[in-house]
């Protein structure tokens, strides 16, 4: 129980440290920090760890929400942190539902929100323009949803997965997640 509590006040000390380092703000709605393309970048930046993991996630998306538990795991079995980054705006009611399932997936994932004050309009109004703005040259940008996004510890982006990295393999499968991420994801952690 003393690991336990040591571990969850680490990871609340650590979110902390972040939010001050970077400057990051707590939207006036809810109790999460807001973000955009440059705080990510300065989390990033800041990470003791060799790449940051960003996993964007939308209430309603069906993907978004059985990816999750492979986004959370990438922290458990990497040295890695794993944010979740919330695209719904700050005072949308379907954030609630959002945050609901990101803590009954793990009470102590990190969550942060695109900001309303940069991103704006409708989910997908906000998902597209933040997609558009994180995902580098080198990368296709592919406004869909459910999106890996890692940074190194320079705060540079150096992937953004899209739903052509599952080529040929059926997305709704787990294992097949597990695939895209082996050839993606994992090899930026390791």
């Amino acid at each position: 129980m003393k690991f336990f509590l040591m571990a969850c006040s680490f990871s609340s000390a650590f979110l902390f440290s972040q939010q001050t380092e970077c400057g990051l703000q707590k939207s006036e709605f809810i109790d999460f920090p807001t973000v955009d393309k440059e705080s990510i970048s300065c989390i990033a930046k800041n990470s003791e760890k060799k790449a940051t993991v960003f996993y964007t996630l939308a209430s309603w998306c069906v993907p978004c929400v059985k990816h999750l538990p492979d986004a959370l795991q990438l922290e458990k079995d990497f040295n890695t942190d794993v944010y979740v980054v919330l695209v719904e705006a700050e005072d949308d009611e379907r954030i609630k539902r959002a945050i609901n399932i990101v803590k009954r997936a793990s009470q102590d994932a990190k969550i942060l929100v695109l900001k309303n004050s940069v991103y704006k309009g409708g989910v997908k109004k906000r998902n597209s323009a933040f997609v558009k703005q994180i995902t580098p040259k080198q990368f296709e940008t592919i406004p869909d949803f459910s999106k890996f996004i890692v940074l190194n510890n320079q705060g540079e982006v150096v992937m953004v997965t899209n739903w052509k990295d599952y080529k040929e393999i059926d997305r709704k499968n787990r294992e097949n997640v597990q695939q895209m991420l082996s050839h993606t994801v994992i090899p930026l952690l390791k």
